[in-house]
């Protein structure tokens, strides 16, 4: 190590006089550009000496990190969508079974009486588009299910049933092919 030279005031003298001990602003600033070996390194040097992007003025420990909010927000907003269109697909399945539910009620309720033509038509309107209904006497009781599928991604088959008691006078052969015997009385 090499000391100062003192001069006949006590006062050190630098051992190169070209350059002072202390350099200016300018000086620090052009060597922290320099990376190690001499090469000059675009962008602003930390204070350790480790360059930062193109003058970018982040801090070294973002440095890694340009670019990734970009990601995150791509991939925050892609499963927004997905979250979103599930949300609506079962909000639009749980529609469906209610229709699906509506329509094997009036159905049945039709069937019941003897009038099953009359359901069928009320069940075609209620019911989702492409729905099926199945109607089947069980004894004394019409059962009766609507199913349908839905348009959509899921393999899903959505169904609603409903039964109803044959009402006194109604036989089941009425109620499979649609016509009801007249009700004593003259009555409808």
């Amino acid at each position: 190590m090499h000391c100062p030279r003192r001069s006949d005031n006590g006062r050190d003298i630098p051992s190169r006089p070209d350059r002072p001990d202390r350099p200016d602003r300018a000086d620090r600033a052009d060597r922290a550009d320099r990376g190690h070996g001499g090469r000059r390194v675009r962008g602003r040097a930390t204070r350790r000496g480790a360059a930062v992007g193109p003058t970018s003025g982040a801090p070294s420990w973002l440095a890694d990190d340009r670019g990734a909010v970009t990601v995150e927000a791509a991939l925050a907003l892609g499963t927004l969508v997905a979250v979103t269109a599930a949300a609506v697909g079962a909000v639009a399945a749980v529609a469906a079974g209610v229709r699906c539910t509506d329509a094997a009620l009036e159905l049945a309720r039709q069937a019941a009486r003897g009038d099953t033509e009359r359901g069928r038509a009320a069940a075609a309107q209620l019911a989702p588009a492409g729905a099926e209904p199945e109607l089947r006497v069980d004894g004394d009781l019409v059962v009766v299910t609507v199913r349908v599928r839905p348009v959509g991604l899921l393999p899903v088959t959505i169904s609603g049933a409903a039964t109803a008691a044959v009402e006194p006078g109604v036989t089941a052969g009425a109620v499979r092919s649609g016509s009801a015997p007249a009700q004593p009385g003259g009555a409808p």
